[in-house]
């Protein structure tokens, strides 16, 4: 019997680069970023650099719009013309309206639905673009919808998404935390760390000092279990960090923790508006499943 063909598909809000989904065969669907004076098209039609020197001006704002029912439909309608069945591995449900409308998109197309299994990654940016990438590994070696799906579900616990945020402004500007909390973060130089738990973005820590300092004790406490670490790959992912940063990051990190590959991606326009310029983030698989790495 012929195998079914099979495509893995995803959100913008993944931040995979252009050349790695293309080499992976991963089709995305997009966010909305709506402005003051219209939405735009996340990634394409508008970057996080492009929305940071939009919200320069303290009196704009900006709001992030998951893709529609409608969206999800025209997506899956064209994917269905060339596959089989497709799997779809979107943002967390508990930040998202994602997995609410592709799955009401999936059952308004009826039978063509059925070929539709949409997976609530519980993470976000890289940590769902890991998810992804090794769903399209098991694809490639033949294995069922039913087998990726399940695997990347029980994935979904040894996958580390955390962020350090430096400044607590676009947290308050996203309603976040309230004024006095951010002129007292900003104050003490306060950079929070969120991390991703069962769907659920929460604090995981606080650190007080310079950017650089706190840039350290983020990337040492994240790093220091290094046997519990799968080396295959990390993510460092950032909103519009300089180059100097960045250097800086990965100087730090191979200190604790020698990656077989290490990636360095911007963060969609959807994330980058929640956490402000300077925030990077670390995304890697651990080798056991404990809840309480």
């Amino acid at each position: 019997m012929e195998n079914k063909s099979i495509c893995i598909t995803t959100d913008c809000a993944c931040d995979l680069p252009e050349q790695l989904l293309k080499n992976n065969n991963i089709d995305i669907v997009y966010f909305y970023i709506q402005t003051d004076t219209g939405n735009f098209r996340d990634v394409d039609e508008m970057n996080s650099v492009n929305m940071f020197d939009y919200l320069q001006d303290e009196d704009k704002h900006v709001v992030t719009k998951a893709p529609s029912v409608a969206d999800f439909e025209a997506f899956f309608s064209n994917k269905l013309k060339e596959y089989d069945e497709v799997i779809h591995i979107a943002i967390s449900s508990k930040v998202s309206q994602c997995v609410k409308n592709s799955s009401k998109a999936a059952r308004e197309m009826k039978e063509y639905g059925k070929r539709i299994h949409i997976v609530d990654s519980w993470h976000v940016s890289t940590g769902l673009g890991l998810l992804v990438l090794h769903a399209t590994k098991l694809l490639r070696s033949n294995k069922e919808p039913e087998e990726i799906i399940s695997d990347i579900k029980a994935m979904r616990n040894i996958v580390s998404t955390t962020f350090l945020v430096n400044s607590a402004d676009y947290l308050y500007k996203n309603g976040k935390i309230g004024k006095n909390i951010r002129w007292f973060c900003n104050l003490f130089h306060i950079h929070p760390v969120l991390k991703m738990e069962k769907g659920f973005m929460k604090l995981k820590a606080i650190y007080v000092g310079s950017y650089e300092q706190c840039t350290a004790d983020y990337i040492r406490k994240e790093l220091k279990k290094s046997k519990r670490i799968n080396t295959e790959k990390l993510f460092i992912t950032h909103a519009a960090c300089s180059v100097s940063d960045l250097s800086y990051i990965k100087q730090e990190i191979e200190r604790y923790v020698k990656f077989d590959s290490v990636d360095v991606t911007k963060t969609s326009a959807t994330v980058a508006g929640n956490c402000g310029p300077g925030t990077f983030g670390l995304a890697f698989q651990k080798k056991i499943m404990t809840s309480d790495l």
